[in-house]
């Protein structure tokens, strides 16, 4: 069985395209949330989702979309978070509001003779911190995932890649599809394949995602901002 996992899509369609062109459809998809938020490309990001991925979790950014709430965007990026929200809301359609507030915080998942506990930012606080396992401590990562029944834990939220193995349990975040902050451009993903695992890049052309953001009229030091994380990937 062959599972495609991806997670912070963020609204940009260049990125889902390149995706579905470098890769067959799979057994099955995981969405780690955050549809939307940043890009331009809300209603044909969410769409996509809701034909296509029957299993999510709901990211902060969708969160804070369908019940007006603040973002858990690091302070680096609240500005931006808040400058797309009102873009965000008048692309959305009342179908696709639906669809993100029925996403659940997190999903355990039995496929392929394993299981699979999905999250945004973490187990404990799906919407809240971030579980940055590539640098945390072998100790506070395992009192992280205490109480976690999983042979795969997935989480995404940081936009950066990484695999680590504690004990006999995998933690994957497969970075971000639509806006990776890695220090490169390429969009990630991750796949997991008979039980192995796999960080998968993409470099895809993110002009066409930059060429768009002046139809969001946002202000000039935003956009700006927009478009450099696109194309310098930080």
């Amino acid at each position: 069985m062959r599972i495609l996992i991806f997670s912070d899509l963020h609204a940009n369609l260049a990125a889902l395209s390149a995706l579905n062109t470098v890769e067959k459809p799979p057994d099955a998809l995981f969405f780690l949330g955050d549809a939307v938020g940043y890009g331009p490309d809300p209603a044909a990001c969410v769409g996509w989702l809701r034909a296509y991925c029957k299993h999510a979790v709901r990211g902060d950014h969708d969160h804070a979309i369908v019940s007006d709430t603040d973002f858990n965007s690091p302070d680096e990026f609240l500005q931006l978070a808040n400058a797309t929200r009102d873009y965000t809301l008048r692309q959305l359609r009342a179908p696709d509001l639906q669809w993100l507030a029925a996403q659940p915080m997190t999903a355990r998942i039995e496929l392929g003779g394993a299981w699979f506990f999905l999250a945004h930012a973490s187990p404990r606080k799906p919407l809240g911190r971030e579980l940055d396992f590539a640098t945390m401590s072998e100790d506070k990562l395992r009192a992280e995932l205490d109480n976690v029944d999983a042979d795969v834990v997935l989480v995404g939220h940081t936009h950066v890649p990484a695999i680590r193995r504690i004990g006999k349990m995998h933690v994957v975040n497969p970075g971000s599809l639509g806006q990776p902050r890695h220090g490169l451009p390429s969009a990630t993903y991750a796949i997991w394949e008979d039980g192995h695992l796999q960080i998968k890049h993409i470099d895809y052309d993110p002009t066409p995602t930059q060429n768009k953001l002046p139809l969001m009229r946002l202000d000039a030091e935003t956009e700006t901002r927009l478009r450099e994380v696109l194309g310098k990937g930080m």
